[in-house]
């Protein structure tokens, strides 16, 4: 069985694809430019290990590393991410997208750009931005 999480789609719009990956560390979203499948922004998701000491994050240069102590919050631990539903939304122009666990916002690339925003970060660094609730709305409300 995988114990992992996958999610992948294109925009029919943007031509971006956006990927939802869990490596088994941590999880992360990813978009691609336009029409390419080459990465140009990120965004840290959830650790599927306990938050490690600063010190200690070269040791996960081999993937994706998971947010450190200080930076991830005490809701980023996910021992068993099969207990969610997880989904992508888009912005309606496919520039801007979010993972959604059980169909809230917990991670987000906006405007096609890094850094990526998270729910799960405390405070700003090499894993993203705090969660922005305003600029999550003002680019994902598909009515306004």
């Amino acid at each position: 069985m995988n114990d992992s999480v996958f999610i992948g789609e294109q925009h029919p719009n943007s031509g971006r694809t956006a990927t939802f990956d869990d490596s088994g560390t941590s999880a992360w979203l990813y978009l691609s430019g336009s029409g390419s499948e080459e990465v140009v922004a990120d965004a840290w998701v959830f650790n599927r290990v306990k938050a490690p000491k600063g010190s200690e994050i070269d040791t996960y240069r081999d993937g994706a590393p998971p947010a450190a102590e200080g930076f991830a919050g005490l809701e980023a631990f996910y021992q068993d991410p099969f207990k969610y539903e997880w989904s992508l939304q888009w912005s309606d122009d496919g520039e801007s997208c979010a993972v959604l666990k059980n169909g809230k916002a917990i991670a987000m690339i906006a405007n096609g750009r890094r850094p990526g925003y998270s729910r799960h970060l405390t405070r700003s660094g090499p894993w993203g931005e705090p969660w922005n609730e305003a600029l999550y709305r003002s680019l994902m409300d598909h009515d306004g």
